[in-house]
């Protein structure tokens, strides 16, 4: 096409000089005086006569054919209105020659004299076209370089673009410099321009977009990060298997731990009901994949933070991203469980998204500060996104009635809030009874080393019990450095991969310590195993730890309390092993498997 429209151009007759003129306006306008003579244009554009007079004055100064190779060579795919368009400080030198000043200033000329090519988008990726010496970059690239699939055309993001289209980089700038070239013969000469002409007589506004028309921007082309956003979209499709969902779980990582945890629970349920392949998780801050229990069979997995990576996706395109992927899934329920991505993602799109997603928070507890302040997801977010979201999931009834009486919610408000009380699994054994056969007591203590967990208060109930030997499997997640001054009595297992691997024949006592909690799953698979536990009344821990079946410690900050508790069962290992297995009935009659189902399927899809 573009041959073709080459030879139209020169192939049209030419009007005696006298005749020429500019096209006559349909609406007067106020005259436009121009400087320089329009008498040797060879075809008046739309763009007017101001243009194509500076046009005309430039190509007077050429030099004859012949007098340089080099010269030559550029003349034959010098396009002045391109040129004089994006070089309005050159227009009024009336010694001009565009040529020679492309040639001369090589590498620093800023101007392009050919629509489908970009100095700066050249030296970027030949960097050593830039050093030759008397030699200009545009001239290496028409001599050689274009013959050797060098790439120098103005788009971004080519080679991410090419394997998506099915196509080689090469094949992708000929598809681009096809269209440009069209287009620009349409806007000068053709009824598109024609067009843009009259409109600008109506509103003289719109004529200051000609010189963009020198520089047109072809989407998904526009920018690198536009680019790399369809990218990034292209191959999350990807591993969503080009298929749409009736469920997405948007999920911040895959998380620590070998859990289920509350996304896990979500699925399973879901997937008693409809087939797992149409769940897609996605993890949005933290790359990896899950452990193999965590979601049934079948169920799709979307890395989208390891693609963002790949992809070089800046925060703001990977929360378009994120909401593209969200929209085009077309699911029935999108549930977002501590994706900061997503929720800043809201900030932006919450409105727009919620008028065609029906999106639910999963929110656990708020989190405290090192200056005692409070702060977390719940209090984040909580107020902002709820009008928007369908509803709010949390996994406490403690939380649920803070929501309510910190938020002062009315009654439409309060019926968006869903607690969904996580099942235990009873696959988890009744753990043997501890055989201390003169060995030291052992008390097991799991879980992250970070303020929350309080790890010094875990250091002085092992000060106070020296007789007594502390296993501590986890490790830091959200904060790093050494642990000091760790008691004789303390080890530090490591984090174990899946609760099932722990050898719990050896534990007389488990221990949690928590300045603050939701309803966590560890404590949910202690109380599986039949081992006593002594752990902190905080939050959502108290819907676990019944009185009647285990030792929940009021006064969470006085070591003492726990001391006295686990040295109670220590000193009679018969009855506190009872009240742990009573624990066990109790949880498993109250959070069942298909009470959670029903739950969980109420709450996002409305089924009874």
């Amino acid at each position: 096409r573009t041959i073709s429209a080459a030879v139209r151009h020169r192939a049209r007759p030419q009007a005696p000089v006298a005749q020429q003129q500019a096209p006559a306006p349909s609406a007067p306008i106020p005259e436009l005086v121009c400087p320089v003579e329009t008498a040797v244009i060879e075809h008046p554009s739309h763009i007017g006569p101001m243009m194509d007079g500076y046009v005309a004055r430039a190509k007077r100064h050429q030099r004859p054919v012949g007098e340089d190779v080099d010269y030559d060579l550029v003349r034959e795919h010098f396009d002045y209105y391109n040129f004089l368009m994006t070089a309005p400080q050159l227009r009024e030198r009336p010694d001009l020659d565009p040529i020679d000043q492309l040639i001369d200033r090589g590498p620093r000329i800023k101007h392009n004299a050919d629509i489908n090519f970009s100095m700066s988008a050249y030296l970027k990726r030949h960097p050593e076209r830039a050093n030759g010496a008397g030699t200009s970059p545009y001239v290496a690239w028409l001599r050689r370089g274009r013959a050797a699939g060098e790439i120098a055309d103005p788009a971004q993001g080519i080679e991410l673009m090419a394997p998506l289209l099915g196509m080689e980089p090469g094949e992708v700038v000929d598809q681009l410099a096809r269209t440009r070239t069209d287009l620009q013969e349409r806007l000068r000469y053709g009824k598109l321009g024609e067009m843009f002409a009259k409109a600008a007589q109506i509103e003289p506004q719109i004529a200051q977009a000609w010189p963009r028309t020198a520089q047109p921007v072809l989407y998904p082309f526009a920018s690198a990060q536009v680019a790399a956003q369809a990218a990034a979209l292209e191959r999350c499709h990807a591993l969503a298997d080009f298929r749409t969902a009736r469920l997405v779980i948007v999920v911040i990582s895959p998380r620590w731990g070998a859990g289920r945890r509350i996304e896990g629970h979500i699925a399973h349920a879901v997937a008693s009901r409809i087939d797992p392949s149409e769940i897609v998780v996605v993890y949005t801050d933290g790359s990896g994949a899950a452990p193999a229990d965590r979601f049934p069979a079948g169920v799709r997995q979307v890395d989208l933070a390891g693609v963002a990576e790949r992809t070089d996706l800046d925060r703001d395109s990977a929360a378009r991203v994120l909401v593209e992927l969200i929209r085009s899934l077309r699911a029935d329920a999108v549930v977002n469980v501590n994706s900061t991505l997503f929720y800043e993602a809201l900030q932006f799109y919450d409105r727009a998204l919620a008028l065609s997603e029906r999106i639910f928070h999963v929110m656990f507890c708020n989190d405290q500060g090192q200056l005692g302040n409070w702060g977390g997801h719940p209090l984040k977010h909580f107020y902002r996104c709820i009008d928007s979201a369908t509803g709010v999931i949390t996994d406490s009834e403690h939380l649920r009635s803070w929501f309510v009486d910190f938020f002062q919610l009315g009654e439409r408000v309060d019926a968006k809030l869903h607690v969904l009380a996580a099942p235990v699994d009873e696959r988890i054994p009744v753990a043997p009874v501890a055989d201390r056969g003169g060995r030291r007591p052992q008390v097991f203590w799991a879980g992250r080393f970070d303020r929350q967990k309080k790890l010094p208060l875990v250091f002085a109930i092992a000060r106070r019990m020296p007789d007594v030997d502390f296993r501590l499997w986890g490790e830091s997640v959200q904060q790093s450095g050494p642990i000091h001054a760790l008691p004789d009595n303390i080890s530090l297992e490591g984090a174990y991969t899946e609760f099932e691997a722990l050898d719990l024949s050896t534990a007389d006592a488990w221990l949690y310590t928590s300045g603050w909690d939701g309803v966590p799953s560890q404590l949910l698979e202690v109380a599986m195993t039949g081992v006593p536990i002594v752990g902190s009344g905080v939050g959502g821990t108290t819907e676990v730890l019944d009185p009647s079946g285990s030792w929940p410690i009021d006064d969470v900050e006085d070591p003492d309390a726990y001391v006295a508790a686990i040295r109670e069962i220590l000193a009679a290992p018969g009855p506190a092993r009872e009240r742990a297995l009573h624990l066990r009935e109790l949880l498993r009659s109250e959070r069942t498997t298909s009470a959670y189902a029903a739950a969980t399927m109420h709450a996002l899809f409305g089924e009874e």
